[in-house]
């Protein structure tokens, strides 16, 4: 089984950060964590973006999708949303 990462950029000072659209399809996918990391320059200005590290399990062969959505926890009315297809071969 492999693991993988998806890294978005992300500002959590503006109250935005990525969720799941849907959890990840369990026969294929486990999320084993998600973290942010801030900016490495030494100079980090506040509101400066950093990454949000999604890091994934492949658990068998087969194609799935992840979607995800950028977005304030209390108001999803206006969300950006991307979409990754996987296909896991062994």
């Amino acid at each position: 089984m492999e693991t993988f990462s998806i890294s978005l950029a992300s500002n959590p000072s503006t109250g935005y950060r990525w969720m799941l659209s849907n959890p990840p399809d369990p026969r294929y996918l486990s999320l084993l964590e998600t973290t942010y990391l801030p900016p490495s320059t030494p100079t980090t200005r506040f509101g400066q973006s950093g990454r949000q590290i999604w890091r994934f399990r492949a658990l068998t062969r087969g194609v799935t999708s992840l979607s995800f959505k950028y977005c304030r926890p209390w108001d999803e009315s206006d969300c950006a949303q991307f979409h990754f297809y996987m296909i896991a071969i062994q």
